[in-house]
C-alpha cells in the first residue's frame, strides 16, 4: 500500500512540476474576470473615487468662487494624486482621453473624475489587465453634468 501512495505522490509532484507558469497566469486572469468579489470591489473603488472627488471639488469651489474650472480641477487633482508637478499632465491626459473623441468639447469635471477613477483603479491592481466596470455610468450617477 505504501508503494502505491509513494507512486501517486511522485506522479502528482511530477504533474505540478510539468505545468508551465504561463498556464497558471492565464488561469488566474480568467478566474479574476469572473470573480464577483473583484468586480464588486472595483465598482466600490470607482464609486468612492467619485464621491471623494466631488466632495473635494465642492470644498475647492467654496474656497475659490472666482476661480475658473481649470484652476478648480487642478486644486482637486493635486491632493487626490499627491502629484503637484504632474497636475497639468493629468488634465491634458483627461482631455485627450475623454474630451477630444469623437469630437472636441470642453473638459468637464466628469472627465477629470473618470480619468482619476480609472487610473486609481489600475494603480490599485496592476495585474488586473483593465477595468471591467462601466466607469462612465458610475461617474454620471455621482458627478453632476454642470460641473
Amino acid at each position: 500500500m505504501s508503494g502505491i501512495r509513494d507512486s501517486v505522490r511522485e506522479a502528482t509532484r511530477m504533474e505540478k512540476q510539468a505545468q508551465p507558469v504561463s498556464t497558471h497566469k492565464w488561469l488566474e486572469g480568467t478566474r479574476r474576470q469572473f470573480d464577483f468579489l473583484t468586480a464588486l470591489r472595483e465598482r466600490n473603488q470607482v464609486r468612492r473615487t467619485c464621491i471623494d472627488t466631488l466632495k473635494l471639488y465642492r470644498e475647492v469651489a467654496a474656497e475659490m468662487p472666482q476661480a475658473d474650472c481649470h484652476e478648480r480641477y487642478e486644486r482637486v487633482i493635486a491632493p487626490r494624486t499627491g502629484a503637484d508637478v504632474e497636475v497639468a499632465a493629468i488634465l491634458r491626459r483627461a482631455k485627450e482621453s475623454f474630451a477630444s473623441w469623437p469630437h472636441d468639447r470642453p473638459l468637464r469635471f466628469r472627465h477629470v473624475a473618470q480619468y482619476l477613477a480609472v487610473t486609481e483603479r489600475l494603480n490599485a491592481d496592476p495585474d488586473a489587465g483593465g477595468v471591467r466596470t462601466r466607469v462612465e455610468d458610475l461617474v454620471a450617477r455621482f458627478i453632476p453634468a454642470d460641473l
